[in-house]
C-alpha cells in the first residue's frame, strides 16, 4: 500500500486562501435576493445593468449568473439551473471547491488529485460547451421561444 502524500505548510495556507476565495461568491450571493426576471441581481452589490439586452437584443454570455449563485446559496437547485446553468454548475463547483480545499488544508493530504482526470483537454471542451449552451439556453428564455 502507498503512503498518502502530503502538501507542506505554506502551500496548505494557500489552499486555505483558495477555500476562502471560492467561499466569498457564495457568502456574496446568499446576502442577495434573487432578481425574477432571471437577470439583474448583480445590481444589488453597486454593478451597472448589462449592456447587452438592451443595446443588442441578446443577453450577455454570463446573464444570470449572480442570480444563479443566489438561487444556490438558497438550495433553491431548480430555479438556479432554470435561470442559468452554468452559474448554477459554477457555484455548485465553488461549493465543492471550498470543501476540498478546506479538506487538503487541514488534513495536508493531496485531495486535489481526485479532480486530475478532469483536468485535460475533453474536460476543457466540456466546459466550454456547457457555457456555449448555457448562453443559448439565456438567449432562448429571454427571445420568449419557451415559455
Amino acid at each position: 500500500m502507498s503512503e498518502v502524500s502530503t502538501i507542506n505548510p505554506t502551500t496548505r495556507g494557500l489552499v486555505l486562501l483558495l477555500a476562502g476565495a471560492l467561499l466569498a461568491p457564495l457568502v456574496i450571493a446568499a446576502t442577495l435576493t434573487p432578481d425574477a426576471r432571471g437577470i439583474g441581481t448583480h445590481e444589488q452589490i453597486g454593478l451597472p445593468m448589462c449592456s447587452w439586452p438592451a443595446a443588442l437584443g441578446i443577453p450577455c454570455p454570463s446573464c444570470g449568473m449572480t442570480t444563479a449563485f443566489a438561487y444556490v446559496a438558497r438550495v433553491q437547485f431548480i430555479h438556479a439551473f432554470s435561470t442559468q446553468f452554468m452559474g448554477a454548475l459554477l457555484a455548485i463547483a465553488c461549493a465543492i471547491g471550498c470543501v476540498v480545499a478546506l479538506g487538503v488544508s487541514l488534513t495536508g493530504y493531496q485531495l486535489q488529485r481526485l479532480f486530475d482526470p478532469l483536468l485535460n483537454r475533453w474536460g476543457f471542451a466540456a466546459v466550454v460547451s456547457l457555457f456555449l449552451g448555457a448562453w443559448f439556453w439565456k438567449l432562448v428564455c429571454m427571445q420568449g421561444w419557451i415559455s
